[in-house]
């Protein structure tokens, strides 16, 4: 009888170790879901809907052989250090850093700023009309940049305004990444301190990602911890499929659907 008992341990253990090894393959190589939580990326997005994600494209762009394109929803994990990007696991309580679902705006090379509420990649204002068909971005400006006899004295983002010598070390990148000032305000700032909003240049493996939620305190993106490696991302929403319909005024419709660059960002 105790033969028995080991053999079925056995087969057990086995058994629930080759589920979980399968299971690891999978969702590492193959796909995986992530649920959606908040309102950041609506409209494309809504609170609870789940997103397939391919994960062999995250290998091929890791060895090269592909690369994320703008429009894409990326699933990333912003850099660490970024206000509220924590939270905490339920019943055991340890926090962890979480994902974010963002939509790159602008990719290694492109000229990217925001200017009132609107998206400018490489010059050209961005046309989102998937997002202002739906609602009015509040009109905020990004990066604020401020300078004094021709130095750079405050960088003003999303989250707040700070003095060069106290940046958090995640807007590092985004400093490195600042094109020169204009000549308007290098002659400004020899009589007092003169602000633009600046243009960045994303340099190689970086990326801008922003929420289409660009009402006022919609989305925590790169307007507040500025441009992300390629290695914070994840992976990219493909389709949503959860749940398969949804109840509106009028009846049921059908909710599982594709997640395609908009138009808006085929820009050069």
């Amino acid at each position: 009888m105790k033969a028995f008992w080991e053999y079925l341990f056995k087969e057990w253990f086995r058994q629930v170790g080759e589920a979980l090894l399968l299971a690891f393959l999978v969702t590492t190589f193959l796909f995986t879901t992530v649920g959606v939580v908040g309102q950041s990326m609506f409209p494309a997005l809504a609170n609870g809907e789940r997103v397939l994600v391919p994960k062999w494209e995250m290998w091929l762009v890791r060895f090269g052989l592909a690369e994320w394109r703008r429009g894409d929803i990326a699933i990333l994990k912003p850099p660490e250090g970024t206000p509220h990007a924590t939270a905490r696991f339920p019943v055991l309580g340890f926090t962890f850093r979480a994902f974010f679902i963002k939509r790159i705006v602008a990719v290694p090379g492109d000229e990217v700023y925001v200017d009132r509420g609107v998206v400018y990649v490489n010059g050209v204002p961005l046309n989102e009309r998937h997002i202002t068909d739906r609602l009015s971005p509040w009109p905020d400006s990004f990066p604020g940049v401020c300078y004094r006899d021709g130095r750079m004295t405050r960088i003003l983002t999303q989250q707040g305004d700070f003095p060069v010598n106290l940046l958090p070390g995640y807007l590092g990148p985004l400093v490195e990444m600042l094109q020169p000032p204009s000549e308007e305000v290098l002659a400004r700032s020899r009589l007092g301190e003169a602000c633009e909003v600046g243009r960045i240049r994303l340099k190689e493996g970086y990326y801008f990602v922003m929420g289409d939620n660009r009402t006022l305190g919609g989305s925590e993106d790169s307007r507040t911890f500025g441009p992300v490696p390629v290695e914070a991302i994840a992976g990219r929403a493909s389709s949503v499929w959860w749940p398969p319909l949804v109840r509106e005024e009028g009846g049921w419709r059908w909710n599982l659907r594709r997640l395609p660059p908009p138009e808006a960002y085929e820009v050069r």
